[in-house]
């Protein structure tokens, strides 16, 4: 059974501490973008979605998701989200980061949707920090919101959603789904995951 709402990857970021678009990098014999895309897929969301400044570029690891075109001139992951979230046909949004292969958890996303009951976001809380790159977004007051912040002359990220919004903490205690590999080191630590 499909799960009804939107999976969305924001794969916007430059790359710039990894020196390389990470989201291509290979992991585990793939693409690191195509790790997370199957993971949503088996993870059973009606729609799958990538957002980034150059969607093309993932054409080919990124088959059977839509590609989605931030076009906002500055890099912060709050517009691939707006992005993702115009686009979404459901009225959820579970979004993650591009270089988060552990990210489609389905306890996790389950917990998320059910804490996102009565509520306009769901954010994990992990590790000591809230973890806005994996979370669950309801599409219409999150996208109003989001539109307001980046009208603002200065991006920001989607943590500056969470005051303006009914906002659920989730506390969950397996940081596995929230790492992320900002480095090539990182990368290959990740690799040697269970």
């Amino acid at each position: 059974m499909a799960r009804e709402a939107c999976a969305l990857v924001l794969a916007g970021g430059e790359s710039i501490r990894f020196g390389s678009d990470k989201a291509l990098a290979p992991f585990r014999g793939e693409p690191l973008i195509a790790h997370v895309l199957r993971g949503l897929r088996q993870a059973g969301f009606a729609q799958i979605a990538v957002a980034a400044k150059r969607p093309e570029k993932y054409a080919a690891a990124a088959a059977g998701a839509e590609l989605l075109t931030d076009a906002r001139p500055f890099q912060t992951p709050l517009a691939g989200l707006a992005t993702g979230l115009r686009a979404s046909r459901h009225a959820l949004v579970f979004a993650c980061a591009a270089d988060m292969p552990f990210a489609a958890e389905p306890a996790l996303i389950d917990a998320l949707t059910a804490a996102a009951a009565g509520h306009d976001a769901a954010v994990p809380h992990a590790g000591g920090s809230l973890q806005p790159l994996c979370a669950v977004w309801r599409r219409e007051p999150c996208l109003r919101i989001a539109e307001e912040l980046l009208a603002a002359p200065r991006p920001v990220g989607p943590r500056a959603m969470l005051p303006l919004v009914r906002a659920a903490r989730l506390d969950w205690a397996d940081a596995r789904p929230f790492l992320d590999a900002d480095t090539p080191e990182l990368l290959r630590q990740l690799e040697l995951h269970p």
